[in-house]
Protein backbone atom coordinates (compact mmCIF):
# COMPACT_ATOMS: atom_id res chain seq x y z
CA UNK A 1 0.00 0.00 0.00
CA UNK A 2 2.86 2.44 0.88
CA UNK A 3 4.14 2.04 -2.92
CA UNK A 4 0.96 2.82 -4.11
CA UNK A 5 0.61 5.80 -2.24
CA UNK A 6 4.12 7.13 -3.22
CA UNK A 7 2.60 6.34 -7.24
CA UNK A 8 -0.46 8.47 -6.64
CA UNK A 9 1.14 11.02 -9.10
CA UNK A 10 1.46 8.84 -11.56
CA UNK A 11 -1.56 7.79 -12.89
CA UNK A 12 -2.26 7.90 -16.63
CA UNK A 13 -4.61 10.87 -16.95
CA UNK A 14 -0.84 12.70 -16.29
CA UNK A 15 -0.18 11.42 -19.96
CA UNK A 16 -2.86 14.57 -20.60
CA UNK A 17 -0.30 16.94 -19.20
CA UNK A 18 -1.43 20.09 -16.75
CA UNK A 19 -2.43 22.97 -18.80
CA UNK A 20 -0.02 26.29 -18.30
CA UNK A 21 -0.43 28.66 -15.26
CA UNK A 22 -1.40 31.69 -16.31
CA UNK A 23 1.42 34.06 -17.80
CA UNK A 24 3.70 31.20 -18.06
CA UNK A 25 4.85 29.96 -20.95
CA UNK A 26 5.75 26.45 -20.21
CA UNK A 27 5.48 24.49 -23.52
CA UNK A 28 6.70 25.18 -26.68
CA UNK A 29 8.07 28.31 -26.13
CA UNK A 30 11.79 27.94 -28.27
CA UNK A 31 13.72 30.84 -27.25
CA UNK A 32 17.05 32.26 -28.36
CA UNK A 33 19.84 31.48 -25.84
CA UNK A 34 23.60 32.21 -26.69
CA UNK A 35 24.73 29.16 -24.59
CA UNK A 36 23.65 25.86 -23.63
CA UNK A 37 20.54 25.61 -22.28
CA UNK A 38 19.58 22.77 -19.12
CA UNK A 39 17.04 21.93 -16.94
CA UNK A 40 17.66 19.62 -13.34
CA UNK A 41 15.20 17.18 -12.09
CA UNK A 42 16.37 16.34 -8.57
CA UNK A 43 18.93 19.30 -8.28
CA UNK A 44 19.68 18.61 -4.66
CA UNK A 45 20.25 14.89 -4.49
CA UNK A 46 23.90 13.71 -5.02
CA UNK A 47 24.01 13.48 -9.19
CA UNK A 48 22.25 16.81 -9.20
CA UNK A 49 24.34 18.79 -6.92
CA UNK A 50 27.31 17.56 -9.37
CA UNK A 51 25.21 18.54 -12.20
CA UNK A 52 24.60 21.93 -10.90
CA UNK A 53 28.02 22.82 -10.39
CA UNK A 54 29.09 21.52 -13.78
CA UNK A 55 26.37 23.26 -15.48
CA UNK A 56 27.75 26.59 -13.33
CA UNK A 57 30.92 26.36 -13.96
CA UNK A 58 30.62 25.45 -18.07
CA UNK A 59 28.32 28.98 -18.00
CA UNK A 60 25.33 26.95 -19.00
CA UNK A 61 21.75 28.74 -18.81
CA UNK A 62 19.91 27.03 -15.85
CA UNK A 63 16.24 27.42 -17.16
CA UNK A 64 15.07 25.29 -14.55
CA UNK A 65 15.40 22.92 -11.31
CA UNK A 66 13.59 20.55 -9.50
CA UNK A 67 14.00 19.72 -5.83
CA UNK A 68 11.73 18.09 -3.15
CA UNK A 69 12.95 18.33 1.17
CA UNK A 70 16.07 20.02 0.78
CA UNK A 71 14.77 23.58 0.80
CA UNK A 72 17.81 25.23 2.12
CA UNK A 73 20.10 23.79 -0.82
CA UNK A 74 17.51 24.58 -3.34
CA UNK A 75 16.92 28.29 -2.46
CA UNK A 76 20.76 28.31 -2.22
CA UNK A 77 21.02 26.92 -5.89
CA UNK A 78 18.16 29.21 -7.13
CA UNK A 79 19.88 32.46 -5.83
CA UNK A 80 23.41 31.31 -7.80
CA UNK A 81 21.34 30.45 -11.36
CA UNK A 82 18.08 32.45 -11.10
CA UNK A 83 16.34 29.94 -13.17
CA UNK A 84 12.69 30.85 -14.84
CA UNK A 85 11.21 27.92 -12.85
CA UNK A 86 11.48 26.08 -9.67
CA UNK A 87 9.50 22.70 -8.70
CA UNK A 88 9.50 21.83 -5.50
CA UNK A 89 7.83 18.29 -5.08
CA UNK A 90 7.63 18.31 -1.04
CA UNK A 91 4.53 20.67 -0.06
CA UNK A 92 5.82 21.86 3.21
CA UNK A 93 9.21 23.12 1.34
CA UNK A 94 7.21 24.12 -1.25
CA UNK A 95 6.19 26.81 0.68
CA UNK A 96 9.10 27.50 2.26
CA UNK A 97 11.02 27.88 -1.07
CA UNK A 98 8.00 29.99 -2.63
CA UNK A 99 8.46 32.96 0.17
CA UNK A 100 12.06 32.93 0.59
CA UNK A 101 12.11 33.73 -3.37
CA UNK A 102 9.12 36.12 -3.11
CA UNK A 103 11.28 39.22 -3.37
CA UNK A 104 14.33 38.00 -5.88
CA UNK A 105 15.64 40.02 -8.26
CA UNK A 106 14.52 38.57 -10.97
CA UNK A 107 10.85 36.62 -11.30
CA UNK A 108 11.12 33.07 -10.84
CA UNK A 109 8.14 30.75 -10.84
CA UNK A 110 7.75 28.74 -8.12
CA UNK A 111 5.17 25.69 -8.51
CA UNK A 112 4.55 22.66 -7.00
CA UNK A 113 4.53 19.05 -7.36
CA UNK A 114 1.41 19.63 -9.44
CA UNK A 115 3.39 20.88 -12.15
CA UNK A 116 6.00 18.70 -12.52
CA UNK A 117 5.27 16.82 -15.83
CA UNK A 118 4.81 20.52 -16.76
CA UNK A 119 7.97 21.84 -15.90
CA UNK A 120 9.40 19.06 -17.92
CA UNK A 121 8.41 19.90 -21.23
CA UNK A 122 9.92 22.95 -21.44
CA UNK A 123 12.54 23.08 -24.45
CA UNK A 124 15.81 22.70 -23.25
CA UNK A 125 19.06 21.60 -24.88
CA UNK A 126 19.68 19.10 -21.81
CA UNK A 127 17.49 17.79 -18.98
CA UNK A 128 19.20 16.23 -16.12
CA UNK A 129 17.40 13.31 -14.61
CA UNK A 130 18.88 12.63 -11.35
CA UNK A 131 15.16 12.34 -9.51
CA UNK A 132 15.54 8.91 -7.37
CA UNK A 133 13.73 6.04 -8.71
CA UNK A 134 10.48 5.31 -10.23
CA UNK A 135 8.86 9.11 -9.19
CA UNK A 136 10.93 9.86 -12.17
CA UNK A 137 8.71 8.03 -15.03
CA UNK A 138 6.39 10.45 -15.54
CA UNK A 139 8.81 13.71 -15.89
CA UNK A 140 11.07 11.04 -18.31
CA UNK A 141 8.19 10.59 -20.54
CA UNK A 142 7.42 14.27 -20.67
CA UNK A 143 10.32 15.54 -21.31
CA UNK A 144 10.94 13.60 -24.61
CA UNK A 145 10.77 15.88 -27.66
CA UNK A 146 11.17 18.95 -25.49
CA UNK A 147 14.88 18.00 -24.57
CA UNK A 148 17.27 17.79 -27.66
CA UNK A 149 19.61 15.16 -25.11
CA UNK A 150 18.49 13.47 -21.50
CA UNK A 151 20.92 12.91 -19.19
CA UNK A 152 19.58 10.26 -17.32
CA UNK A 153 20.77 8.58 -13.90
CA UNK A 154 17.72 7.04 -12.91
CA UNK A 155 17.94 3.63 -13.93
CA UNK A 156 14.73 2.63 -12.63
CA UNK A 157 13.46 4.62 -15.33
CA UNK A 158 15.06 3.32 -18.16
CA UNK A 159 14.30 -0.52 -17.07
CA UNK A 160 10.19 0.12 -15.87
CA UNK A 161 10.23 2.21 -19.11
CA UNK A 162 12.05 0.06 -21.50
CA UNK A 163 12.09 -0.73 -25.00
CA UNK A 164 8.93 1.61 -25.06
CA UNK A 165 10.83 4.50 -23.96
CA UNK A 166 14.11 3.95 -26.35
CA UNK A 167 11.44 3.76 -29.00
CA UNK A 168 9.86 7.16 -28.10
CA UNK A 169 12.92 8.88 -27.53
CA UNK A 170 13.70 7.69 -31.23
CA UNK A 171 10.63 8.94 -32.19
CA UNK A 172 10.71 12.11 -30.61
CA UNK A 173 14.16 13.40 -31.11
CA UNK A 174 15.37 13.63 -27.98
CA UNK A 175 19.16 11.29 -27.61
CA UNK A 176 19.21 9.27 -24.41
CA UNK A 177 22.59 9.83 -22.78
CA UNK A 178 23.50 7.81 -19.45
CA UNK A 179 24.79 9.16 -16.63
CA UNK A 180 25.71 6.05 -14.42
CA UNK A 181 29.64 5.75 -14.94
CA UNK A 182 29.03 2.13 -16.69
CA UNK A 183 26.81 2.73 -19.32
CA UNK A 184 28.81 6.12 -20.03
CA UNK A 185 31.78 3.95 -20.27
CA UNK A 186 29.66 1.37 -22.71
CA UNK A 187 28.04 4.54 -24.28
CA UNK A 188 31.68 5.69 -25.21
CA UNK A 189 33.26 2.23 -26.78
CA UNK A 190 30.45 2.33 -28.75
CA UNK A 191 30.39 5.42 -30.32
CA UNK A 192 32.50 4.59 -33.14
CA UNK A 193 31.65 0.81 -33.13
CA UNK A 194 29.11 -1.24 -34.78
CA UNK A 195 27.36 -3.26 -32.27
CA UNK A 196 26.70 -6.89 -34.27
CA UNK A 197 30.61 -6.82 -33.75
CA UNK A 198 30.07 -6.89 -29.96
CA UNK A 199 30.93 -10.60 -27.90
CA UNK A 200 29.54 -9.46 -24.62
CA UNK A 201 29.91 -6.67 -22.41
CA UNK A 202 31.18 -6.01 -19.18
CA UNK A 203 30.47 -4.10 -16.20
CA UNK A 204 32.38 -3.62 -12.94
CA UNK A 205 31.15 -3.47 -9.78
CA UNK A 206 33.19 -2.63 -6.83
CA UNK A 207 31.76 -5.31 -4.97
CA UNK A 208 30.79 -2.60 -2.20
CA UNK A 209 31.28 -2.82 1.47
CA UNK A 210 30.33 -6.41 1.93
CA UNK A 211 32.66 -7.31 -1.15
CA UNK A 212 34.59 -10.46 1.77
CA UNK A 213 31.67 -11.35 3.60
CA UNK A 214 29.48 -14.72 3.53
CA UNK A 215 25.97 -15.02 3.75
CA UNK A 216 26.52 -15.92 7.03
CA UNK A 217 27.71 -12.50 8.15
CA UNK A 218 24.93 -10.33 6.90
CA UNK A 219 22.25 -11.11 9.72
CA UNK A 220 23.51 -8.22 11.44
CA UNK A 221 24.51 -5.63 9.38
CA UNK A 222 23.20 -2.19 10.70
CA UNK A 223 22.49 0.73 7.96
CA UNK A 224 25.54 2.14 8.32
CA UNK A 225 27.81 -0.29 7.38
CA UNK A 226 25.64 -0.59 4.67
CA UNK A 227 25.80 3.36 3.46
CA UNK A 228 29.49 3.05 3.65
CA UNK A 229 30.74 2.44 0.08
CA UNK A 230 34.59 2.17 -0.31
CA UNK A 231 34.81 4.15 -3.49
CA UNK A 232 32.03 6.43 -4.32
CA UNK A 233 29.58 9.05 -3.03
CA UNK A 234 25.70 7.94 -3.47
CA UNK A 235 22.34 8.47 -2.17
CA UNK A 236 21.44 5.92 -0.04
CA UNK A 237 19.00 3.44 -2.16
CA UNK A 238 21.81 3.05 -4.67
CA UNK A 239 24.38 2.90 -1.98
CA UNK A 240 22.41 0.25 -0.59
CA UNK A 241 21.66 -1.43 -4.13
CA UNK A 242 25.84 -1.29 -4.48
CA UNK A 243 25.80 -3.16 -1.22
CA UNK A 244 22.97 -6.57 -2.17
CA UNK A 245 24.92 -6.06 -5.26
CA UNK A 246 21.49 -5.98 -6.86
CA UNK A 247 22.22 -2.76 -8.00
CA UNK A 248 24.77 -4.71 -10.67
CA UNK A 249 21.70 -6.80 -12.00
CA UNK A 250 19.42 -3.24 -12.68
CA UNK A 251 22.63 -2.00 -14.32
CA UNK A 252 22.67 -5.40 -16.61
CA UNK A 253 18.91 -4.99 -17.61
CA UNK A 254 19.73 -1.43 -18.06
CA UNK A 255 22.30 -1.78 -20.90
CA UNK A 256 20.66 -4.51 -22.54
CA UNK A 257 17.48 -1.87 -22.89
CA UNK A 258 20.07 1.23 -23.82
CA UNK A 259 22.45 -0.72 -26.01
CA UNK A 260 19.95 -3.09 -27.27
CA UNK A 261 22.36 -6.29 -26.75
CA UNK A 262 20.71 -9.69 -25.36
CA UNK A 263 21.01 -9.57 -21.39
CA UNK A 264 23.16 -12.67 -22.14
CA UNK A 265 25.82 -10.97 -23.49
CA UNK A 266 25.99 -8.73 -20.44
CA UNK A 267 28.46 -10.05 -17.80
CA UNK A 268 29.31 -8.56 -14.39
CA UNK A 269 33.32 -8.11 -13.12
CA UNK A 270 34.23 -7.20 -9.78
CA UNK A 271 36.63 -4.68 -9.55
CA UNK A 272 37.21 -3.49 -6.62
CA UNK A 273 39.65 -0.28 -7.40
CA UNK A 274 36.66 1.44 -9.56
CA UNK A 275 39.64 2.58 -12.26
CA UNK A 276 37.78 0.71 -14.89
CA UNK A 277 34.10 1.43 -16.01
CA UNK A 278 33.44 -0.92 -18.44
CA UNK A 279 34.49 -2.97 -21.64
CA UNK A 280 33.11 -4.40 -24.68
CA UNK A 281 35.02 -7.68 -25.66
CA UNK A 282 34.45 -8.00 -29.45
CA UNK A 283 33.91 -11.04 -31.84
CA UNK A 284 37.63 -10.84 -32.55
CA UNK A 285 38.62 -11.44 -29.23
CA UNK A 286 40.04 -7.44 -29.10
CA UNK A 287 38.28 -5.36 -25.63
CA UNK A 288 37.70 -1.67 -25.97
CA UNK A 289 37.43 0.37 -22.14
CA UNK A 290 37.46 3.73 -20.64
CA UNK A 291 38.69 4.09 -18.04
CA UNK A 292 38.78 7.03 -15.31
CA UNK A 293 39.22 8.05 -11.09
CA UNK A 294 35.62 6.94 -9.28
CA UNK A 295 34.32 10.60 -9.82
CA UNK A 296 30.28 10.67 -10.62
CA UNK A 297 31.11 14.43 -12.33
CA UNK A 298 33.29 12.61 -15.23
CA UNK A 299 30.17 10.97 -17.18
CA UNK A 300 27.91 14.08 -16.16
CA UNK A 301 30.01 15.99 -17.79
CA UNK A 302 30.37 14.08 -20.69
CA UNK A 303 26.74 13.64 -20.98
CA UNK A 304 26.36 17.07 -19.91
CA UNK A 305 28.53 18.30 -22.22
CA UNK A 306 27.97 16.27 -25.36
CA UNK A 307 28.60 15.31 -28.03
CA UNK A 308 31.62 17.52 -26.62
CA UNK A 309 33.97 17.59 -24.03
CA UNK A 310 34.64 20.61 -22.04
CA UNK A 311 37.36 20.44 -19.20
CA UNK A 312 37.18 19.02 -15.45
CA UNK A 313 38.60 19.55 -12.78
CA UNK A 314 38.96 16.18 -11.04
CA UNK A 315 41.58 14.09 -10.26
CA UNK A 316 44.25 11.94 -12.86
CA UNK A 317 44.98 8.29 -12.89
CA UNK A 318 48.73 7.91 -12.10
CA UNK A 319 49.57 4.63 -13.16
CA UNK A 320 52.42 4.39 -11.37
CA UNK A 321 50.89 5.00 -8.11
CA UNK A 322 48.38 2.66 -9.07
CA UNK A 323 50.74 0.36 -9.88
CA UNK A 324 48.07 -2.77 -10.58
CA UNK A 325 44.16 -3.62 -10.73
CA UNK A 326 42.26 -6.83 -9.71
CA UNK A 327 39.70 -8.35 -10.22
CA UNK A 328 37.68 -11.03 -7.84
CA UNK A 329 35.36 -13.61 -8.06
CA UNK A 330 31.72 -13.02 -5.74
CA UNK A 331 30.81 -14.68 -3.39
CA UNK A 332 27.89 -17.02 -4.26
CA UNK A 333 25.14 -14.50 -2.38
CA UNK A 334 26.82 -11.67 -4.69
CA UNK A 335 26.66 -14.05 -7.90
CA UNK A 336 22.68 -14.93 -6.84
CA UNK A 337 21.92 -11.51 -6.02
CA UNK A 338 23.33 -10.20 -9.57
CA UNK A 339 21.61 -13.36 -11.33
CA UNK A 340 18.13 -11.67 -11.11
CA UNK A 341 19.16 -9.99 -13.92
CA UNK A 342 18.82 -12.82 -15.90
CA UNK A 343 15.92 -14.50 -14.34
CA UNK A 344 13.22 -11.18 -14.14
CA UNK A 345 14.32 -10.31 -17.74
CA UNK A 346 13.45 -13.97 -18.92
CA UNK A 347 10.18 -14.32 -17.18
CA UNK A 348 9.22 -10.98 -18.39
CA UNK A 349 8.72 -8.99 -14.54
CA UNK A 350 11.29 -6.31 -15.06
CA UNK A 351 8.76 -3.70 -13.63
CA UNK A 352 7.90 -5.90 -10.56
CA UNK A 353 11.79 -6.51 -9.46
CA UNK A 354 11.93 -2.92 -9.74
CA UNK A 355 9.46 -1.84 -7.50
CA UNK A 356 10.07 -4.85 -5.31
CA UNK A 357 13.46 -3.80 -4.64
CA UNK A 358 12.93 -0.15 -4.24
CA UNK A 359 10.68 -1.72 -1.21
CA UNK A 360 12.68 -3.59 -0.15
CA UNK A 361 15.70 -1.50 0.14
CA UNK A 362 13.18 1.31 1.88
CA UNK A 363 12.01 -1.51 4.40
CA UNK A 364 15.30 -1.78 5.08
CA UNK A 365 16.39 1.91 5.84
CA UNK A 366 13.14 2.10 7.77
CA UNK A 367 14.36 -0.84 10.13
CA UNK A 368 11.36 -3.30 9.14
CA UNK A 369 13.39 -5.77 7.50
CA UNK A 370 16.87 -6.68 7.86
CA UNK A 371 19.95 -6.53 5.23
CA UNK A 372 19.91 -10.33 4.62
CA UNK A 373 16.14 -10.24 3.70
CA UNK A 374 16.09 -8.09 1.23
CA UNK A 375 16.53 -10.77 -1.28
CA UNK A 376 14.07 -12.73 -0.20
CA UNK A 377 12.01 -9.55 0.17
CA UNK A 378 12.36 -9.39 -4.25
CA UNK A 379 11.81 -12.97 -4.63
CA UNK A 380 8.17 -12.70 -2.84
CA UNK A 381 6.90 -10.23 -4.89
CA UNK A 382 8.51 -11.92 -7.89
CA UNK A 383 6.52 -15.20 -7.43
CA UNK A 384 3.10 -13.42 -7.29
CA UNK A 385 3.49 -10.81 -10.12
CA UNK A 386 2.26 -11.33 -13.65
CA UNK A 387 4.75 -11.81 -17.10
CA UNK A 388 4.70 -7.97 -18.18
CA UNK A 389 3.65 -6.64 -21.71
CA UNK A 390 4.44 -2.64 -22.22
CA UNK A 391 3.28 -1.09 -25.33
CA UNK A 392 2.68 2.41 -23.44
CA UNK A 393 3.43 4.44 -20.93
CA UNK A 394 -0.39 3.36 -19.20
CA UNK A 395 0.58 0.34 -19.60
CA UNK A 396 3.35 0.29 -17.18
CA UNK A 397 1.86 2.45 -14.59
CA UNK A 398 -0.78 0.01 -14.88
CA UNK A 399 1.36 -2.94 -14.24
CA UNK A 400 3.17 -0.93 -11.35
CA UNK A 401 -0.24 -0.26 -9.58
CA UNK A 402 -1.16 -4.07 -9.95
CA UNK A 403 2.04 -5.58 -8.62
CA UNK A 404 1.29 -7.73 -5.37
CA UNK A 405 3.12 -6.33 -2.78
CA UNK A 406 1.10 -7.77 0.49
Amino acid sequence: MGYHHILTWSTPEYLNLYPPRQNTDYRGQREKHDCKTVSIFGSTGTIGQKAFSIASSNNFEIVAIIGNRNYRCLIEQVLKCLPKYVCVSDDASFKIVRDALSGARKRIEVVPNSELVNVASIDVDCCVMAMSGIAALGPTFACLGHAKNLAIATKEVIISGGQYLMNQAHEKKTKIIPVDSEHSAIYQCLEEGNPDAINQIILTASGGPFLGRTEDDLDNVTIDEALAHPNWKMGKKVTIDSATMINKAIEMIEASILFDIPITKIKPLIHRESIIHGMICFVDGTFKAVLSSPDMSIPISFAMNYPNRNPLNTDRIDFYDLGSLTFTKPKQWQSRNMGLAYSVMDSRKVIAFNVANEMAVQSFLDGRIRFSEIYEYIVRILDKAEPENVNSYEDIVRIINNIPLS
